[in-house]
């Protein structure tokens, strides 16, 4: 460690040290924006495939119906509000009150859904069969999203984040919470809408294939994640170290290896 012109010992490690955290963070954190960004991307061409909404907002978009004096995204805020209480019902104590950054994260992510719906206008499916391609692109981007959150490690849409409550307190896979929570969106939402609307509304078949396979491919994302993880540690080049002096009549590194191993032998 180096020294000021006081003599006092020079911060520049610890400053060093402190630029690269903040620098790592700043990229975890802009990992989480660009996944909320791509979940918003993946919901619009969900809905544009006009085979029914996304299971995460399937029951706003049925109460907006039920109650048209009420905007949906106002019943879209109050949805992300009550799974924000729904993480504090499950976690208790271990709720974190930096997780309600959700709140705003949901702002954030209704911009994206209005800026990413007016960029794609006017374009739709030509056809039933295109329907279904829209909705399997849509999945694919909507699960893409949601992997790039939950490896960010920062803070989730409120949606996933309830997802991670119960996968914390369960030990289930992700995937596997995440098919659950979709199922049962979307049978809350089909509640909703025979309660408030007097018929099935809002709730088609894309609703429910979403609900039982978009966590499906958010499996198969986290475990090639995984698998180029895995990757890219094994052929990180490794640092090397600088030998240290050699005490006199202290044997080699080799020498060493062996004589602890006949060591252990001995002590077997």
């Amino acid at each position: 460690m180096g020294r000021d012109r006081s003599g006092a010992p020079s911060r520049l490690p610890s400053r060093s040290f402190s630029a690269r955290a903040a620098l790592f963070m700043a990229g975890r954190v802009a990992l989480m924006l660009a996944g909320i960004a791509v979940m918003a991307l993946g919901i619009d061409v969900v809905v544009k495939a006009d085979l029914g909404n996304s299971p995460i907002s399937a029951t706003p978009n049925v109460l907006s119906i039920g109650f048209p004096a009420v905007s949906f995204g106002t019943f879209m805020l109050g949805w992300q509000c009550f799974l924000v209480l729904v993480q504090v019902a499950i976690l208790r104590r271990e709720f974190r009150l930096v997780d309600l950054w959700q709140i705003p994260i949901s702002v954030f992510f209704g911009v994206c859904i209005d800026g990413f719906m007016a960029l794609i206008g006017p374009a739709e499916p030509a056809s039933y069969v295109a329907s279904w391609l829209w909705l399997a692109v849509g999945m694919a981007v909507l699960a893409l999203g949601v992997v790039m959150t939950v490896v960010s490690g920062t803070v989730m849409n409120c949606g996933e984040a309830v997802v991670q409550a119960v996968v914390r307190k369960t030990g289930i896979r992700f995937g596997t919470g995440k098919v659950l929570f979709d199922l049962a969106c979307a049978a809350l939402a089909c509640l909703c809408a025979f309660l408030f609307v007097g018929h099935l509304a809002g709730v088609r078949e894309g609703t429910l294939v979403c609900a039982a396979f978009t966590g499906v491919v958010v499996n198969w994302y986290m475990d090639l994640y995984g698998k180029l993880r895995s990757a890219v540690r094994r052929h990180r080049p490794r640092p090397q170290t600088t030998p240290g002096p050699k005490v006199a009549g202290a044997p080699a590194p080799e020498e060493a290896r062996e004589l602890a191993g006949c060591d252990g032998l001995r002590a077997g």
